[in-house]
């Protein structure tokens, strides 16, 4: 979706639209890690505002997603609820223009190219961005053994417990007093 700015008002714009899994994979990459998939349509309510020298985007993201687990791998429900706050201004610069520093009050700017707003990348953004870091089922997912790749929530591993590091059992073969010591 884009909007023009020069068709948003001075008493400002709301755009009411829902995200389905097909618009959701246009923004998604191949191979996705998280295996990401739609529950439920996003609900997208944004309230667009220009000011002289900016435009303010507020409003909130809902729906549910699917995503695995990084610990156990299994697939849950993620909800989906993010508040959005966005302050866009029009970048300046031209093709060529030298690197500049940005200002410390500039930081706070996202800043678009030209008279449209591209508001679908920044919904993905929005949504990419409220995921966390580590997306786990629950604080105390156990996960996946290493070596059967049972998983330690619903079962309980049936590999032999390992003496020990298996990196050193080199070191186990070395006593004191003995040839291989020596070597």
């Amino acid at each position: 979706m884009r909007v023009r700015i020069d068709e948003i008002p001075e008493s400002g714009r709301t755009l009411r639209f829902h995200w389905d899994e097909e618009r959701l994979a246009q923004f998604v990459p191949q191979g996705d890690p998280l295996n990401l998939k739609l529950l439920r349509p996003v609900n997208v309510v944004l309230n667009l505002n220009r000011h002289p020298d900016h435009l303010r985007i507020t409003g909130n993201i809902t729906g549910s997603l699917e995503v695995c687990c990084h610990r156990c791998l299994r697939p849950f429900e993620l909800p989906l609820d993010e508040q959005v706050d966005i302050y866009l201004m029009a970048d300046q610069r031209t093709p060529g223009d030298d690197e500049e520093e940005l200002k410390p009050d500039e930081l706070l700017y996202e800043f678009f190219d030209g008279e449209v707003i591209e508001v679908d990348r920044l919904v993905a953004e929005q949504i990419f961005l409220g995921l966390p870091v580590k997306v786990l089922c629950s604080e105390n997912c156990k996960g996946i053994c290493p070596k059967c790749g049972a998983n330690l929530n619903e079962e309980v591993c049936r590999c032999k417990a390992a003496d020990g590091d298996f990196r050193f059992a080199k070191l186990k073969l070395i006593k004191p007093g003995t040839s291989e010591s020596a070597e």
